[in-house]
């Protein structure tokens, strides 16, 4: 046999993909100059709003992988997918051979970006890789592989992430949730669940990580989601692709048979602030993510609807029964929104961040005021500052208000 043997060592771009994705909805604090306003009156203009994450014209998807290819050359899906069946088991070291007509110089493009591959296989077997090497030689009718591959999790973890998503689904999901339902609490229970970090133990890149450490990048978001959208009964996949001049990772769904995107990390407002959510990347057509993504369509399937832009607006939002409370990214509003009857209402037109909500009131942190924490009636936004400090990170367990203060004290106020 006449050998032609190229090794070649790669770090596997899953990490780079991953830390990449870098997590930032950074918060502006904007500030005004006017000596006769109050101190309340002067930290009026400490409003937040989310950065854009808009593509520099350089960028195009012919940087990232085309599935035209499989459909060009049946034999290099077949390659794909028996590497992914050892994948799918953890072998570290296995040889498959390659048939098709790809001559050797595309080929080891091809391989030099394995991963890609493998993501449209099976996405969440991708997520296994840490590094891998590879080492090629002619054979008669093509090529025999030697993958040498190091992993990011194995068995022992990823059966407890089986588990960690069998008992979501028995526990969040019923019969009678529509598809919209079972897309929300799956975005919620993500955003809240994860901490945007790449210094986890595996850099945030693993589900397992994401479920034991509750640190996670954008990988591990969208495998996480991708797993419980499929396990809550709703076709899913999984998207990678670029935002903020970046590589980034996110999900399509398909909600009473319209496919929309959900970015859970974009959703995640900011790591610092764990029980905010938006929904300005919550079941988003084709052209109002392609203001700050970019994918290559044919791999997809298109997502045309808008039926949920009303959900766009939504930021630091609470949910109560059939109820969304949210502060307005247009305006710096607060709203409600009912899901059973499509009614929104203006409940107040302070700038109330944070908030969380109980019994019939609002509780935030109202930066109209000095970032004062203020409680706010649901029947008339009639407003009552509780206490004359900053505060933020809001949340209401067993009657309980938790939050802190601008030095980083945590407090608590029994609600009556």
């Amino acid at each position: 046999m006449n050998k032609k043997i190229i090794t070649l060592l790669l770090l596997c771009c899953m990490i780079p993909f991953l830390t990449a994705c870098s997590k930032a909805i950074d918060l502006l604090l904007e500030e005004e100059d006017d000596t006769t306003t109050t101190l309340a009156e002067e930290t009026k203009n400490d409003v937040k709003q989310p950065e854009s994450k808009a593509l520099s014209p350089s960028f195009s998807p012919t940087d990232l992988f085309s599935t035209s290819l499989f459909k060009d050359d049946p034999a290099l899906l077949q390659f794909t997918k028996r590497v992914e069946k050892q994948v799918a088991t953890f072998e570290q070291r296995f040889q498959v051979p390659y048939t098709g007509k790809l001559d050797f110089e595309d080929f080891e493009v091809q391989l030099n970006d394995l991963n890609s591959l493998l993501t449209f296989v099976d996405p969440y077997t991708a997520g296994y890789f840490l590094d891998y090497e590879w080492t090629a030689w002619e054979i008669d009718d093509g090529y025999l592989v030697e993958l040498s591959i190091d992993y990011l999790t194995d068995v022992r973890k990823e059966q407890k992430v089986d588990h960690f998503v069998e008992a979501f689904a028995d526990k969040h999901i019923t019969k009678e949730m529509t598809d919209f339902e079972r897309a929300k609490i799956i975005n919620d229970y993500v955003v809240q669940l994860a901490t945007y970090t790449e210094e986890g133990s595996t850099e945030g890149q693993t589900v397992f990580e994401l479920i034991s450490e509750k640190t996670a990048v954008c990988q591990a978001y969208a495998l996480l989601a991708y797993r419980l959208l499929v396990a809550s009964g709703l076709d899913a996949k999984y998207v990678y692709g670029y935002s903020e001049d970046q590589l980034h990772a996110w999900n399509l769904v398909s909600v009473e048979d319209q496919w929309y995107h959900l970015d859970t990390t974009w959703n995640d407002v900011d790591s610092d602030e764990p029980y905010a959510i938006s929904y300005e990347y919550f079941l988003v057509n084709d052209q109002k993510l392609s203001q700050d993504h970019l994918w290559v369509a044919e791999n997809y399937f298109a997502a045309t609807s808008n039926d949920y832009d009303f959900m766009h607006d939504m930021w630091y939002a609470n949910t109560v029964a059939d109820v969304i409370y949210y502060n307005s990214m247009k305006d710096n509003m607060v709203y409600s929104y009912n899901l059973a009857t499509n009614e929104h209402k203006k409940i107040t037109e302070t700038a109330c961040y944070y908030l969380a909500t109980y019994h019939d009131s609002i509780y935030c942190s109202d930066y109209d005021n000095a970032g004062y924490l203020t409680k706010i009636k649901v029947e008339d936004g009639s407003e009552e500052i509780l206490v004359e400090d900053e505060v933020l990170n809001l949340t209401i367990q067993d009657g309980i208000l938790y939050y802190e203060t601008i030095d980083g004290s945590q407090h608590q106020q029994i609600l009556q």
